[in-house]
This record gives structure tokens, sequence and C-alpha cells, in this order.
């Protein structure tokens, strides 16, 4: 595919279709900031545009597909735009999208840095053009939410995982860099800011600092609310744990990756704890914030998981409470230990397991929010009007009619109801 060149009183414009986690999406966010820099005006996915760079992901043969079907669907309808593909998927199978017809390059994660030069080679802008901000961009005109990514890379070498092949091991950005950007946001106006990372929890762990170090320099931020992506159970701490409870606007909701409640799959997983050591933490949590929600991943069909040991996971998840679940039917990723695992699941016991944890997830999700039925919750207004919504401190979906200039206010909300993806309220003041 070649670039198609614009008329000179034209600016040229770039999109960022971003797939997967919240690392992806400050990725594109970065990678937009450098664009406008250099004088690319960048808008929205859904827009038509010169330049298109599509960020992947790789966590699941599903997120994968997701990706091929992004590409495919900007070669359709955008042919003659300039096509980068990079990303999690682009890093580990960089020759199968190289040789896609229509892709112009692939560039891995380590090389993300190189995009911007690569465009201005290709396609530069004409030197009168503007910079403009899309919406969407951690540091966009929302004024609502932004993440922040402190660092990358794991060094945990789970059986069922990719994201570390393609990510590498733990790079922690500098202390005083994380809170040169968390300063520049807070005076912005952002009234949430996101900590996010591959594996958040080992935080400076290879420069000797730790995740509460970060903490607890953000106490005196200033932000509304400072949230933490998610965690893994073996780098909570007590420490941390002491870290989370002391800091004034740190949300109380706590996303830890469970991945299976039965610890003969933990074991063959390689998770490094067992179920006992589970229910300790989340035990210590509670204690430590008694109005703490906690939220998990769990995959189902792992490779030798028995009716017995899913029964186990179900058993676990109603046990602990979790307000809700993010389930995963196992996916085969290449080059990881439990590709050649024996026990392989057959995809439609996988299926009909997912089926059993969802009904699950959803009788988890009505015990947490029936009781607020008729009670008032604090929401942090994102979409205003009557198909409004926001998100609680808890992390809870909240949908009500917020006033026009709502946007970006925490607003008390009643709980009217149940939906599905959250609660419906009835809006009553700011």
């Amino acid at each position: 595919m070649q670039a198609v060149m614009s008329g000179a009183t034209r600016p040229v414009t770039v999109a960022l279709p971003t797939l997967g986690c919240k690392v992806n999406r400050y990725d594109s966010d970065a990678l937009a900031r450098a664009l406008i820099a250099r004088g690319y005006v960048v808008v929205p996915p859904q827009q038509p545009a010169d330049i298109y760079i599509v960020n992947t992901c790789t966590v699941t043969r599903e997120a994968e597909a997701k990706s091929r079907k992004t590409l495919r669907r900007t070669l359709r309808i955008h042919d003659g735009a300039l096509l980068i593909v990079t990303g999690c998927y682009a890093t580990l199978d960089r020759e199968a999208l190289a040789a896609l017809a229509g892709v112009d390059a692939v560039v891995p994660i380590a090389e993300q840095h190189t995009i911007p030069d690569l465009l201005l080679q290709r396609r530069p802008p004409a030197a009168h053009e503007q910079a403009s901000m899309p919406h969407g961009l951690s540091a966009s005109i929302e004024r609502t939410r932004a993440t922040v990514k402190v660092q990358d890379g794991c060094n945990l070498r789970c059986a069922f995982c990719a994201v570390t092949l393609a990510r590498g091991p733990v790079r922690s950005r500098p202390l005083p860099e994380v809170m040169t950007e968390l300063h520049g946001l807070a005076d912005a106006g952002i009234r949430e800011i996101v900590l996010t990372g591959i594996r958040l929890d080992a935080y400076g762990k290879e420069r000797g600092q730790r995740l509460a170090d970060l903490l607890n320099a953000t106490r005196p931020l200033g932000v509304a609310r400072l949230r933490l992506s998610s965690l893994e159970p073996v780098g909570i701490d007590d420490g941390l744990v002491g870290a989370m409870a002391a800091h004034p606007t740190l949300c109380r909701h706590f996303h830890i990756c469970l991945q299976s409640g039965d610890d003969g799959v933990l074991r063959a997983m390689r998770r490094g704890y067992t179920t006992g050591r589970f229910r300790q933490l989340i035990a210590k949590l509670r204690a430590a914030m008694p109005d703490a929600t906690f939220t998990t991943d769990l995959i189902v069909g792992f490779p030798g998981e028995t009716e017995q040991a899913f029964q186990h996971t179900l058993d676990f998840a109603r046990e602990l409470g979790f307000m809700k679940l993010h389930i995963f039917k196992f996916s085969t990723r290449p080059g990881t230990a439990a590709a050649e695992m024996p026990g392989q699941i057959a995809d439609q016991v996988k299926e009909e397991r997912s089926r059993r944890l969802f009904a699950v997830e959803r009788e988890l999700f009505h015990a947490y929010a029936e009781p607020l039925r008729g009670h008032t919750v604090t929401v942090l207004v994102e979409q205003t009007g009557p198909q409004g919504d926001g998100l609680t401190d808890g992390y809870l979906r909240v949908c009500a009619d917020f006033p026009p200039a709502s946007a970006g206010e925490i607003m008390p909300v009643r709980v009217t109801g149940i939906g599905e993806d959250g609660v419906l309220g009835e809006c009553f003041g700011p």
C-alpha cells in the first residue's frame, strides 16, 4: 500500500487503532504526542486518515484475530493510506504480518520510538500544518481520566503468557520522570489518573525501589483520584498494602489476577502462589481497607484442568466475593510452555465452562450491586445526557442522566436498579 499524497493545503492525518490493554493505550498516546510535535494531525481511529498505525495485541488467539480484522478493515476501507503495524502481535509474529499485502511496515515494541522518523521519511507533513490533540488521549480535552505507564515488561514466566515474550524483562521509569508527568496531568485538570504497567506491582525493583515508594510520593499530588491497574499477587507485600491503605485518594478497587481457583492448575500455570496464599492476601487487604472492591482474571480450560479443578474455581470465586470476573478461554500461545502441555482441553468444553463461569460472575455482581439499591454512590462523570455514565471509586459503572456540563465532575447518584454491566442511577445534584 503506497501513501497518498495530499494537496499542499491539506494536513496529513494519522489514526491509531489500538487493541488490548492500558499499556498499549498509553503507548499509542505517546506515539500520538510525538507525531503531533512533528506537525501531524491525529484523528480518532474511525475517521479517514492518510496514515494508520495499528497497535496490536497477542494475549489470546481472539486478540490476534481482532488485530487481523482491524488490519483487514483498514486496508479495505482506507485503501491508499500508509499502514504501520506495531504492538505485541507485531513483535512476536513480525514476518507473518509483514507478508500481508498492503502493510507498509511492521515495527516491534522496542522500536516504536522510530515510527515518527519513519513517517517523516515516507509521508512528511506540510510545514504549515497545525498540531491537533485527538479526542480520547490520556491528556485529552476530556479532563476526566488519564493513564500513565510507569513500567514495562515482566520477569515472571507463567506457562500460558506470550506477553512477556513480546515485552521483555521488567523496566521501570525513574520516579522523578513519573512524578513530572503526573504533576503535569494534575495541573491540566485530570480528575483520575491510572497507574499501569505490564507488571505494575514490580515497579522499581530492578533499581531498588518499590511501588509503595511511588504511591507514597503521589500522596500530595492533588488529583481527585489515583487508581492502580492490575496487580500480581506475588508482588503485593505488607509495605504495599500499608501504602495503599494510607493513601488519601487511592481508589479502593483492586484487580488482582487469580487465573484459577485450583492449586494443581496454579502449579501447572507456574503462578507462584496457592489458593490459600491468595485467600490470605484478600483478607489482609479487606482488613486494611474494608470498603475495597476486588475484580480478577480467570482462565478456563487450561491443559489438564479437570471438572473437579474447574469446580474449585467456581467455588473459590464465590467464596472470595469478587465484584466482577474477567473470563478467558485458554488460548495456545506459540513459544509458551502451556502450548506443549498434555491434556489440552476441547474447545466445546472450554465454551461450556466459560458459560458456567459467566453465570457465577453475574451472580457475584448481583450480590455486590443489589445492596446498593436506594443508596448513594459517588461517580466521576464521563458521558453526560440521558445515556450518560461514569465510575465510582470502586470501579462500578453507573448509568444516569447526567447534566450536560457535568463531564469530569464527581457527583452523588442514587442507585435505582441493576443493568447489564453496571447499575442504574438517579442524579440529584452536584
